[in-house]
């Protein structure tokens, strides 16, 4: 007895892990049979939608008892349509009403108590169809208190039974079983018509009422969140690809007009950096920071009218600044401005204090304000000195110049300046350049060795030329400015697919790190090269088309049928996810690409 309980507790167990198959309105025969044979439970119940036609054909339900014998399982049909019921006994297959009803092989008994279901019959004799049954139950209450009471029996009859078998025969066996049920069931409803039915007062269970409302809108909640918006699907796809070189020569132009991909011509643009350094430095240089001597030039021309080098006229002009040397070297400036001048007309008239005429010849002088270059004592002459010509004209000096001094201070010098800006430059230049290209967009690609470190502002304090007292340090503040020419990836990119020739159903799925050799300068060819993998053209749109609302292990398969690629791996939010969603949002595609 004990082994008998146990058996028909496992059968029980089974049939509540039954594989649930729903019918859609335009499945065919051949889509039914296909979801019977793929179904994983042994027991698998199908469940047709109203008013289905598909399962109306003994041919078609025979074809399901035949499959369902061919694969090892039990088909159920659970439906109350009179019409399929009928040919489900035809073919012997097991039909429950509801899914939680016990399976049972249809009898005609059964087969005309589920026509008077479907059919109710009132006191004139008239059919009514389901819409209007409820109302017709009204009227006859005797009638529906009779079959309500039968029904109860029956279902009283199937709660009494402790077990499930799900063979055949034994279903077979169950349908005979119940014609006895049914005379037991007329004898339980002459028993209940005999008593008075109590209306239970609702007060009472007031309260588990609405724990019991509460908990199944929770329960609702949560179905609801864990099968609409908890199910997400990740899915990386394996993709094997092949490697190669790609070098081509390109000329490089700054006019983004000027751009032509197809004659390898790419815009160059120039990014720069500035960076601000502050240094100390030791002043080398020296001065004579004494007087200047000064004194008095005159600047005289002597010439005939006659004289063809000065037939056409002449003009001699000292403008303040005007340099005068000694012919020992010594050399000094003017400190006013002066012309001589001839136009070259006749007559000449030598007037004005500038021109005199004697004997024929006319004679110009000026009178010119000099000091010396620098300060000293050895730019202190005598009225005596020899005077190199100015242009044609002579020089002379008919008084002393004096007034020079030597007073010889620490200055900063221009070399002093260019040796700690070169310093700067060199000590900085890498840095500068680190920085440079890591502030680069991820979008660029850097000509590295277009790269140049540039002095910008430099300011020295004291000044070039100012003196350096004995507790002063000298300080130099300067901007370097560091440059790099750039070209914009997607450019480069497409200049590859260019260059490339692959077949239809290729794609690059990388170009590595370009990079540019034998780069001179910007107006000179270059030679662009990089590591590109190419492989199948497979995309996430494509891959998320094939795999929307099919169950993960159809995933893979479908998946690495596809020629390239190597490895499917599916991974789902939850353990309960045994499907994509059909929202491409809760789908995420990764792509990875293996060399070969």
């Amino acid at each position: 007895m004990k082994n008998s309980t146990s058996e028909k507790s496992m059968l029980y167990l089974m049939y509540m892990n039954k594989e649930v198959i729903y019918l859609e309105p335009e499945d065919d025969i051949t889509d039914i049979l296909t979801k019977l044979q793929q179904a994983e439970q042994k027991l698998v119940a199908l469940v047709p939608p109203k008013k289905a036609t598909m399962l109306r054909s003994a041919v078609n339900m025979k074809l399901v008892a035949r499959v369902a014998k061919e694969c090892e399982k039990v088909a159920v049909i659970v439906t109350a349509d009179p019409a399929i019921i009928k040919m489900a006994m035809a073919a012997k297959i097991p039909v429950a009403k509801t899914l939680q009803s016990r399976p049972v092989v249809p009898t005609p008994e059964s087969v005309k108590a589920s026509e008077i279901d479907a059919e109710v019959i009132d006191e004139n004799g008239d059919f009514l169809d389901e819409k209007d049954s409820d109302s017709k139950k009204l009227k006859n209450p005797s009638k529906n208190a009779s079959k309500g009471a039968n029904i109860d029996s029956e279902a009283a009859s199937a709660k009494n039974t402790n077990t499930l078998d799900l063979t055949e025969e034994s279903l077979e066996n169950d349908s005979e079983g119940s014609k006895n049920g049914k005379k037991t069931s007329e004898k339980n409803k002459k028993d209940n018509n005999k008593k008075s039915p109590k209306v239970p007062s609702l007060d009472k269970y007031r309260k588990w009422i609405v724990i019991g409302v509460v908990t199944a809108v929770a329960a609702i909640v949560v179905l609801v969140w864990a099968f609409v918006f908890a199910p997400a699907v990740t899915i990386t796809v394996a993709i094997s690809s092949t490697a190669s070189n790609f070098s081509e020569s390109i000329k490089f132009t700054t006019d983004p007009a000027a751009e032509n991909l197809e004659e390898g011509i790419l815009f160059a643009e120039k990014q720069s950096l500035e960076e601000h350094y502050t240094t100390d430095f030791t002043a080398t240089g020296e001065e004579d920071h004494g007087n200047k001597a000064s004194g008095t030039l005159a600047v005289s021309l002597s010439f005939s009218v006659s004289n063809a080098t000065y037939a056409d006229g002449f003009e001699i002009d000292m403008p303040v600044g005007t340099i005068f040397q000694t012919a020992n070297g010594a050399r000094y400036r003017s400190t006013n401005a002066a012309k001589m001048s001839w136009n070259g007309e006749l007559p000449v008239s030598c007037t004005n204090g500038l021109i005199n005429k004697v004997n024929g010849f006319c004679n110009m002088a000026a009178t010119i304000q000099i000091e010396a270059v620098e300060s000293g004592e050895e730019y202190n002459i005598t009225g005596t000195t020899t005077w190199v010509p100015f242009e044609t004209a002579t020089v002379t000096n008919s008084t002393d110049i004096t007034g020079g001094t030597t007073d010889m201070v620490k200055v900063v010098s221009q070399d002093d300046v260019d040796k700690v800006k070169a310093e700067q430059l060199e000590k900085n230049r890498e840095e500068g350049r680190k920085s440079l290209l890591e502030d680069l967009k991820n979008n660029l690609i850097p000509i590295k060795d277009s790269f140049e470190a540039e002095a910008g502002d430099v300011t020295a304090t004291p000044a070039i030329g100012d003196e350096v007292g004995e507790n002063t340090t000298p300080n130099l503040k300067m901007t370097a400015i560091y440059s790099v020419y750039t070209i914009d990836r997607s450019k480069i990119e497409e200049y590859i697919k260019l260059k490339t020739n692959l077949a239809n159903d290729q794609k690059i799925y990388s170009f590595g790190d370009p990079y540019f050799e034998r780069f001179t300068s910007i107006e000179d060819a270059a030679r662009l090269k990089t590591t590109i993998e190419t492989g199948p053209t497979v995309t996430e749109e494509s891959i998320r088309e094939r795999v929307q609302g099919r169950k993960t292990g159809e995933v893979r398969s479908l998946l690495q049928s596809i020629n390239g690629v190597s490895s499917v791996e599916v991974r789902t939010s939850y353990f309960w996810v045994w499907s994509v969603p059909t929202d491409p949002n809760k789908v995420t595609i990764d792509l990875k690409v293996e060399d070969r």
